[in-house]
């Protein structure tokens, strides 16, 4: 007698058959898992660590699968033009849905990664409305026998607890190649602050420490005023709203006894808890603590400040810098938590460099301190800290101010001495190569790769600002410090900016090294050149890797960050058509076609024409006002369609493009899942494709090794081929697979039992 029985792919379960064939619980460890992602296994941590054995089986783990964004060419081309000050795109920003819609991984990938997480029995837990992340969780069996590894425990020389797996994950091609990486596999990592503190009761009082007029000697708003060149700037942040990324919480009574003890209006603060974070203040509630009052110091003035909370975990990391992007609300973040660029796994800088990439299309500034042990942030070799390493993202280092009279002297490198008393952070990338803004430094430590800090403050706790928390006040110094004043900082430079007409100043480094190799750098940055060190780079003239550029000089820094209007010149320049777009090319996909064209001088967008027959595109545009040259259209399947483009700016609309035309085609895919009648010596087994295509079946009695194969030659859609001669209460294993023409299409893994 044959019995009807759907079959499933390993992955999905029918435990009980495999249980009794004594069969492995996953396909996904068999011939699925075709791909190893790299950048999971944090060799460096589990090399000097003991190992404690495997995860219990039922051990609870949360990781985040995450997706690259598309079309990184025309992003990087857009970066590169709302940054250009001579681009007619300076300062286009684009919106969130612009970004999703342009630039985020498209709806289908995400599902397909939905799906696949569903399909290994995990549970999703977070979604992101950029699709970038996807969090799921499950037992650590599970995860296991998903990606055909092991998931040890370990403990580091410091005493911390962590587990990590012993190889890279295996994953089937057709999701590696949607996606970039697991972020949250292991633990080895923990984020760390940058800064320390001395009671103010304790400090010292003798010259140069303290400098300040605050309890203990510590700086004050009026202090950090008044040295930095800030006293006379009307521009207080208004309007502006400001973030902070923070992996702790912090006690609301601190922050209003600090504004009430020095006459500020208290700034109104909005907590966003991320990942199910309590905000309960713990260790590193003091970083948070002094971050949104240095932020408030500098810029009393401004709309809110936006403190973000998440768990102090690798996927907590990357779900909080993501939230701070799909919410775009902050034109101005502060990043005080990092963790040494060699522990961060290549998956995760990646996933991480996307969120960047993201803020920057939009136009929020990050500044991020750049480390507290010198030019050895790992505490040994020469190194430096993520994300303060980030292309995107503005890295701050560290100086020792000295003051006379309480305005501004001069200011050195900040190095006590050793790693463990604290020095600025600096030095070179070993993972991100040297970004264009720095290729034409002379005196760079490295030609060819990402050089840190950018820039620099005061950081020294010997000259450090006093800051209420836990009821009491303390000295804080630390390039944690530095980072929040930055961010104030900018909150004035977009106020004067939104007065004058302009966009907020987005990412800060591609202006900051203009400023800085121009004729105002002497009086816009405070530049150390003393051969002061980090403990290595010494800090020469003009840009170095112990400090950057310098600190600011507030006032002048800002009118160059901030120009005047047009009212500086007496004409307005003539603005004519563009030129007419070249090189338009027309690339067939699935229900898609993609367009690529050449950029027109004078453009500020583009509008696409389409057409079902030659010389048909008509005058009304598919699309309007595209800022890149680029673009996808979704159409159906099996209809050739022809497109031009013309090039826009005020002055009018340039002739049409050159014609180009594609025809999109659905790929070769399965229609209907495998499904079969199974009987005592055979097995009839079913499938149905779009396309018609062969049929071939290759099986065998262990899942390694499918070395008989059933074939068919006859191009159908719904494929029939039936397994013979087998052995009786046998389990057997399978892989069904199509071609038509040059591709193929291949099921899982999937198995059944005779009768």
């Amino acid at each position: 007698m044959k019995v009807a029985l759907k079959l499933f792919p390993l992955c999905l379960g029918l435990l009980f058959v495999a249980m009794a064939a004594g069969a492995p619980s996953s396909c996904w460890a068999d011939s699925s898992a075709q791909v190893r992602v790299a950048g999971h296994v944090p060799a460096r941590s589990v090399a000097s660590a003991r190992r404690l054995g495997r995860l219990p089986a039922v051990a609870q783990m949360r990781f985040s699968f995450t997706l690259p964004l598309r079309n990184q060419q025309a992003l990087d081309d857009l970066l590169r033009r709302v940054y250009d000050r001579s681009d007619p795109l300076y300062g286009h920003y684009l919106t969130s849905s612009q970004f999703n819609e342009r630039f985020a991984p498209t709806a289908a990938d995400y599902d397909a990664v939905k799906t696949y997480a569903r399909s290994l029995g995990l549970t999703i837990t977070g979604t992101h409305a950029n699709r970038t992340i996807l969090d799921v969780a499950g037992p650590a069996a599970v995860v296991e026998a998903a990606f055909d590894m092991r998931m040890h425990q370990y403990q580091a020389h410091s005493g911390h607890f962590f587990v990590a797996p012993d190889r890279e994950p295996g994953v089937p091609n057709a999701i590696a190649a949607r996606i970039s990486g697991m972020v949250g596999l292991d633990s080895a990592g923990v984020w760390h602050t940058h800064s320390l503190a001395t009671r103010a009761a304790d400090a010292p009082m003798a010259t140069p420490y303290q400098i300040g007029t605050g309890p203990g000697g510590g700086m004050t708003p009026k202090d950090i005023t008044t040295a930095y060149n800030l006293s006379q700037v009307s521009a207080t942040g208004t309007g502006q709203t400001l973030a902070l990324f923070q992996l702790d919480g912090y006690t609301p009574s601190d922050i209003t006894t600090y504004a009430n003890y020095y006459g500020l209006t208290a700034v109104p603060l909005q907590n966003v808890l991320v990942d199910g974070f309590s905000g309960t203040p713990g260790s590193g509630a003091g970083e948070v603590t002094l971050d949104i009052e240095l932020q408030m110091a500098l810029a009393p003035g401004a709309s809110k400040i936006m403190v973000y909370m998440g768990p102090n975990t690798g996927k907590g990391v990357l779900d909080t810098y993501n939230r701070i992007a799909t919410d775009n609300i902050a034109k101005q973040v502060s990043s005080p938590w990092g963790l040494s660029e060699g522990e961060s796994g290549s998956s995760f800088l990646t996933s991480e460099n996307a969120i960047f990439q993201q803020m920057a299309a939009q136009g929020q500034t990050v500044y991020a301190a750049a480390g507290d042990s010198g030019a050895y942030d790992n505490g040994s070799t020469l190194s430096v800290d993520d994300p303060a390493s980030q292309p995107y993202v503005t890295g701050v280092g560290g100086t020792t101010l000295y003051v006379s009279g309480g305005s501004y002297s001069r200011e050195s490198t900040w190095n006590a001495g050793s790693i463990s008393n604290g020095a600025g952070g600096g030095g070179v990338s070993s993972f991100w190569p040297i970004p264009s803004w720095q290729q034409k430094l002379g005196n760079v430590a490295s030609s060819v790769m990402r050089n840190v800090p950018d820039v620099a403050l005061n950081s020294d706790p010997g000259t450090g600002y006093s800051i209420y928390f836990q009821g009491k006040w303390w000295i804080y110094g630390g390039t944690s410090c530095a980072a929040p004043l930055w961010a104030g900082l900018t909150a004035r430079v977009n106020q004067k900016r939104a007065a004058g007409g302009l966009a907020p100043l987005g990412f800060a480094n591609p202006v900051l090294y203009q400023v800085g190799v121009g004729t105002g750098y002497g009086t816009s940055f405070h530049d150390v050149a003393d051969s002061t060190t980090n403990l290595y780079y010494p800090a020469i003239t003009g840009y170095d890797n112990a400090t950057g550029w310098g600190s600011f000089n507030g006032a002048n820094l800002i009118a160059a960050l901030a120009p005047a209007s047009s009212s500086t010149t007496s004409t307005t320049p003539t603005v004519t058509v563009p030129a007419t777009p070249a090189g338009l090319k027309a690339t067939a996909g699935n229900a898609s076609v993609a367009l690529t064209w050449s950029a027109s001088s004078g453009a500020t967008g583009y509008n696409v024409y389409r057409g079902t027959a030659a010389g048909k595109e008509g005058t009304t545009p598919v699309r309007t006002g595209l800022t890149t040259t680029s673009f996808t259209d979704s159409v159906a399947n099996g209809t050739t369609y022809y497109y031009k483009v013309a090039a826009v700016n005020s002055a009018g609309t340039s002739a049409l493009s050159n014609e180009a035309y594609a025809k999109p085609t659905a790929p070769l895919a399965f229609t209907t899942g495998v499904s079969g009648s199974i009987g005592t010596t055979t097995a009839k087994i079913q499938w149905g494709t779009n396309l018609a295509s062969t049929s071939v079946i290759r099986y065998g009695t262990s899942s390694g090794s499918l070395t008989k194969t059933l074939s068919s030659s006859t191009l159908v859609t719904s494929h029939v081929l039936t397994l013979s001669s087998l052995a009786r209460r046998t389990t057997y294993y399978f892989q069904a697979s199509s071609t038509a023409g040059t591709s193929t299409v291949t099921s899982p893994v999937y198995y059944f039992k005779t009768q």
